[in-house]
C-alpha cells in the first residue's frame, strides 16, 4: 500500500478563532455521557465508506472536502472542556482546512479485500474527544476506475441522515468542481439554532407533557427479554464486543412485503416490526414487546436540511397480546406509534433516570431490542460515476440485539443488519433467529389474516429435527401412576431407606404406611380422582408422606410455598379452590382466612387410627397429578396442570438415560413449586434408591451445601 499526503502546507487548526462556546444539545449530552463511561471504546463512531466506480482525482476531492467543512458548521465542531464547565461545551471553528490522505491498493494481491480491512481498522480507533475535529476522510485507489471514500465521524457531530446529506454535498461539489464550474461556499444551516431550540424544549411545558406521557407508559417496567450467557468482572472500560450477520432481502420480494403494508394501512416499517413481535412474544412467551425506535427529531424543513446530531431514541412499548391477527397487529404498531409520535421528543435518558434504571444491577434500557429503519438517499454521482454506500460497524453495540433495515437504492436488495452483542448471542443463535423472521415473513404475504399464535415460527429443517428427535417411543408399562410404581418397589425393598432428612429416616415400608393413612383420612374427607388438594409444608419427611397420601386418595396436589408473600398465597388459594390443604401447626398463621379444611401433618396422632393397607386405586393415567403455579407473562400466577401419564413416562425416561439403582441416592433440593422436584422426589422412589431431602436453608447455601 502507497500513502501520501496531497497538501504540506495546509494550514493547522487553531483554537483561538473563535472565543464563542455553546452547550451541548440533548441528543450530545447523552452520547457524551455514554461515551465517559467508555473512553477508549470507539462505540460512537459512526459512518462507513462510499465506493465511486470511476477514477477519482485525489487534488479535486481534498478540495471537495475543504469546500464541505466550511459549509457545515457541525464539521467544525471541536468540545472545549473547561473547569467552569461540569460537561464540556463546543465550539464551531470559523476556519478548518482539512488534509486528505491517499492509500493506494491497486498494487495488492487483493485490493478490495485489503482496502477493506485497512478501513475496517481505521474505523473502530477512537476519536480524542477535545479540541480536535471529530471526523476523518481518507480516499483509497482500489484501481483506476475504483476509489472508496471513508467517511468516518463521531455520532457528537452527525446522524443517519447527515450522513446522507454529507454524502450528497461532497458529490455535488466534486462534480461542479471536475466539470469547471464554480462551488457556492455560503454555510447552509447551522446546527446552532437546534441547539437554541432544544434548551428552550427542555424549559417547556411540552417537556413536562411528554415526560408525563412516558412516564405513565412505564409505570410498570418491561420485563427483559435476554440474560447475558456471561457476566465478568471486567474494568468499566472494557466491554463485550459486538459482531453482525446480515439477511438479505431480494428487492422482488421487499415489493411484495411493501405492497402487502399497503393493503394494510400499514409501512413496511409496521410490518418489520410486526414479525419480530410476532417471534418474540411467541419464543419468550411474553405479552409484550419494548423496542428502542430512533426518532428523526428534524421537526422543520430546515432542520431535515441541517448537518448535526438531532436524532433520539424511543422507548415503544407494544402490548397487544398473541390473540389478534397479523393484519390487526400492523394496524396496532401504526396506531401506538401515531400517538407515540407527539411525545418522542423526550430524552431517553431522562426516562431512564426518572423511572430508576440506574438504581437498577445490570439494566440500562427499557428494552433489550432496538430496530433502526434507515432509508436514507446514498444515491449519488461524483462527476457522473455510480457509487454505492456501505455501512461500518464499531463492534461495541451494547443493546443486546440491534436491528438496522438499510433500504438505501431503490432498485437493489435490501439489507437487515442484526448487530448482536456476544455476552447475550452467538452466531448460531442469530442464525435460527434469521431464518424464522424470514419464515415469518414469507407466511404473512399469504396469510394476512392469520392469528399470530399460530404463525409458524420453526423452519422445514427445523421441523424435520424435531421429529426426528423425538423418535423416541419405547415401551413401558402405560397403565401404572406414579403410585403403582411406588407400591411395586416397596414389594421389592420394604427395609430399603427410602427418604432421609437430617437425623430422621423412613423406610420404604413405613412411609408406605403413614401414606396410606393419609390416604385414607382424605378420602373420608371427600377426596377422590381430579380433587385438587393443597400442601403448604416445610421441607421434612412430612411434605414426602403428604405428596404420596394425596396420590394415592385419588388427588393431585398444588404446592404452596410457605414462603411466599401473602398476597400470591391468597390469589393462589382462590384461584385453585382447593378443599383441602395440608399443612404443618407452625405455618397455619401464614395461611390466609379460608373455609377449607386443614390437616396438619405434624399432628400425626389424629390420623394414627387409620388403615395402613393400600387404599383401593382412585386415579388413572389420565387423572390430574399435580398442579404448579407459574409466575404467568401478565404478572398473575398460572396453575399448570400434569397428568399421570406425562409424569409416568418422564420417569421411566429418566431411568433409561440415567439407569439409577437401589444403591444410589439423589439429593432433593429443588422447592415444590417448580417442576424439576418431582424427578429429586420420585425417581429414587420407584427404584429403590434413597430421597435425601435438603433443608431451605442448606439449599440455598453453596458452601453448606
Amino acid at each position: 500500500m502507497n500513502t501520501m499526503k496531497l497538501n504540506q502546507t495546509i494550514k493547522p487548526m487553531k483554537l483561538n478563532q473563535t472565543i464563542k462556546h455553546y452547550p451541548l444539545s440533548s441528543p450530545q449530552r447523552e452520547i457524551w455521557f455514554d461515551q465517559m463511561l467508555h473512553p477508549s471504546v470507539p462505540l460512537y463512531n459512526v459512518g462507513g465508506y462510499v465506493q465511486i466506480n470511476g477514477a477519482v482525482d485525489p487534488k479535486l476531492f481534498e478540495q471537495a472536502i475543504n469546500f464541505l467543512v466550511q459549509r457545515h458548521d457541525a464539521l467544525r465542531t471541536v468540545l472545549v472542556s473547561e473547569p467552569q464547565y461540569a460537561v464540556p461545551m463546543q465550539t464551531f471553528l470559523e476556519d478548518l482546512s482539512v488534509t486528505v490522505p491517499v492509500h493506494d491498493f491497486s498494487g495488492e494481491n487483493n485490493p478490495h479485500q485489503s482496502a477493506l480491512a485497512f478501513l475496517q481498522q481505521q474505523f473502530v480507533q477512537p476519536f480524542d474527544l477535545y479540541e480536535k475535529p471529530l471526523f476523518q476522510f481518507a480516499l483509497l485507489k482500489i484501481n483506476d476506475n475504483c476509489f472508496f471514500c471513508l467517511e468516518k465521524y463521531h455520532h457528537l457531530i452527525v446522524d443517519g441522515w447527515s450522513i446522507s446529506l454529507i454524502t450528497q454535498s461532497l458529490a455535488e461539489i466534486y462534480t461542479r468542481i471536475s466539470q469547471g464550474q464554480s462551488v457556492d461556499i455560503a454555510a447552509l444551516p447551522s446546527y446552532l439554532p437546534f441547539v437554541n431550540n432544544d434548551r428552550a424544549y427542555i424549559d417547556s411545558e411540552r417537556y413536562q407533557t411528554h415526560r408525563q406521557y412516558w412516564l405513565a407508559k412505564y409505570q410498570t417496567l418491561p420485563e427483559l427479554l435476554f440474560s447475558p450467557r456471561y457476566l465478568s468482572g471486567r474494568e468499566v472500560d472494557q466491554i463485550p464486543p459486538s459482531e453482525r450477520r446480515v439477511l438479505s432481502l431480494a428487492r422482488p420480494f421487499y415489493n411484495q412485503l411493501i405492497e402487502l403494508s399497503k393493503s394494510c394501512n400499514a409501512t413496511t416499517f409496521h410490518l418489520i416490526l410486526g414479525a419480530l413481535y410476532v417471534y418474540f412474544t411467541r419464543t419468550v412467551q411474553t405479552e409484550e414487546l419494548a423496542v428502542g425506535l430512533p426518532v428523526l427529531n428534524r421537526p422543520s424543513a430546515t432542520f431535515k436540511n441541517t448537518v448535526g446530531l438531532f436524532v433520539g431514541v424511543s422507548a415503544a412499548r407494544f402490548a397487544f397480546g398473541t390473540d389478534l391477527s397479523f393484519k390487526t397487529l400492523l394496524q396496532s404498531i401504526g396506531r401506538e406509534l401515531k400517538q407515540n409520535y407527539r411525545y418522542q421528543r423526550l430524552p431517553i435518558s431522562e426516562l431512564n433516570r426518572e423511572v430508576g434504571l440506574r438504581h437498577q444491577v445490570g439494566r440500562k434500557q427499557l428494552f433489550d431490542i432496538s430496530v433502526s429503519y434507515e432509508k436514507h438517499d446514498y444515491d449519488a454521482s461524483f462527476d457522473s460515476y455510480t457509487t454505492q454506500a456501505k455501512t461500518l460497524l464499531h463492534n461495541y453495540e451494547q443493546t443486546p440485539l440491534m436491528i438496522y433495515v438499510r433500504e438505501f437504492h431503490d432498485d437493489e436488495d435490501v439489507d437487515i443488519d442484526f448487530v448482536y452483542n456476544l455476552a447475550y448471542f452467538d452466531a448460531a443463535e442469530i442464525d435460527r433467529v434469521q431464518s424464522r423472521f424470514m419464515l415469518i415473513l414469507e407466511y404473512v404475504l399469504n396469510h394476512v389474516d392469520e392469528f399470530i399464535r399460530t404463525i409458524p415460527l420453526l423452519t422445514e429443517a427445523e421441523q424435520q429435527q424435531l421429529l426426528a428427535w423425538n423418535q423416541t417411543q419405547t415401551d413401558y408399562p402405560k397403565d401404572q401412576t406414579i403410585v403403582d410404581l411406588f407400591q411395586t418397589q416397596v414389594e421389592k425393598t420394604p427395609d430399603n431407606i427410602a427418604v432421609v432428612f437430617e437425623n430422621q429416616q423412613l423406610s420404604y415400608q413405613d412411609l408406605n404406611a403413614k401414606a396410606n393413612q393419609l390416604a385414607h383420612s382424605l378420602m373420608n374427607l371427600g377426596v377422590k380422582a381430579e380433587t385438587l388438594v393443597g400442601i403448604c409444608v416445610e421441607r421434612s419427611l412430612e411434605m414426602v408422606i403428604g405428596l404420596l397420601g394425596i396420590l394415592k386418595a385419588g388427588g393431585a396436589y398444588v404446592p404452596f410455598d410457605p414462603d411466599y408473600p401473602p398476597q400470591r398465597l391468597q390469589f393462589m388459594l382462590e384461584d385453585s379452590a382447593v378443599p383441602v390443604l395440608l399443612s404443618q401447626n407452625h405455618l397455619q398463621a401464614r395461611l390466609p382466612i379460608s373455609t377449607m379444611k386443614v390437616v396438619c401433618l405434624d399432628e400425626w396422632e389424629k390420623l394414627a387410627d387409620y388403615s395402613r393397607e393400600n387404599p383401593v386405586r382412585q386415579s388413572g393415567q389420565v387423572n390430574l397429578a399435580y398442579v404448579i403455579y407459574t409466575s404467568g407473562s401478565t404478572g398473575k400466577p398460572k396453575g399448570v396442570m400434569i397428568e399421570h401419564n406425562g409424569l409416568a413416562n418422564f420417569l421411566h425416561s429418566m431411568q433409561r438415560t440415567v439407569k439409577l439403582i437401589p444403591d444410589d441416592k439423589l439429593v432433593a433440593v429443588t422447592t415444590l413449586s417448580f417442576d424439576i422436584a418431582t424427578l429429586e422426589l420420585y425417581f429414587p422412589l420407584i427404584i429403590g434408591a434413597q430421597t435425601i431431602l435438603i433443608s431451605r436453608n442448606i439449599a440455598s447455601d453453596g458452601e453448606a451445601l
